[in-house]
This record gives C-alpha cells, structure tokens and sequence, in this order.
C-alpha cells in the first residue's frame, strides 16, 4: 500500500513540476467598416532544469565571445581569465547535461515502476471484488 502511495505521489510530483508558458498575440485591423481580430496562441512547457540549461549555453557561449576577442587583442592576462571562464562555463554546462539525463532517467524509472504498482493494485482489488 505505501509503494502505491509513494508511486502515486512521484507521479503527481512530476505532473506539477513542470510550468506551462502561453504566448497569446492579439490583432487587431480596423477597415472602414470591416474589423478583423486575429489572435494567435503559442504554449511550450518548460521546466527550471531548461531555462537553467538555457542559461548555462548562454554563459558558455558569451565567455567564448570574451575570449576570440581577448585573443584577438593580443592581451595575454585577459586571454587566460577569459579561457578560466570559458572552461568554467562549459564545465557546468556539460554537468548540468549530465544531470538532466540522469534526472529523466530515473524518472522514467520511476514511471514505470508506478505503472507496475497501479497495475498490481487494479489486479488485487479486481481479485478481492471477486472474492467478494
């Protein structure tokens, strides 16, 4: 009873984890006496782990700008700070990879083993409905 609990509340847990994000754009078109309205909706689902993921690239991708410009200067001290922050960036950025796919792995694992569970728990109330 508790793993089916358990299942069921890492199920809920993963259902509320993730936010969604609608766009609406609203037009309007006045001509003489025809008005048009066009309205376009736009939704994605985005978590925290992606917009961290998001920043991380942006990061990477600005402290590699820092340092083609550094290089191309010539300045040697601004040339190593910019290559310290580079790898930083890039080393964050891949462990942050790195978790996403070991967090979407276990979920998935989690997932299937609440199925399991919610299957067992049909079959044992099928079975005592029977009984019955």
């Amino acid at each position: 009873m508790t793993n089916k609990i358990v299942s069921l509340a890492l199920l809920l847990v993963f259902a509320t984890a993730c936010k969604k994000e609608t766009v609406e754009v609203v037009t309007t078109t006045q001509n003489d006496s025809i008005n048009t309205v066009t309205k376009t909706t736009s939704s994605s689902l985005k978590t925290d782990l992606d917009q961290r993921l998001q920043n991380a690239e942006t990061t990477f991708n600005e402290a590699a700008q820092k340092l083609k410009e550094a290089t191309a200067k010539g300045d040697k001290k601004a040339e190593a700070v910019s290559q310290k922050v580079a790898d930083d960036a890039k080393l964050a950025w891949d462990k942050l990879k790195t978790e996403m796919n070991d967090g979407a792995n276990k979920t998935k694992e989690a997932l299937h083993d609440a199925r399991d569970n919610a299957k067992e728990g049909y079959n044992e109330a099928l079975e005592n409905a029977k009984a019955k």
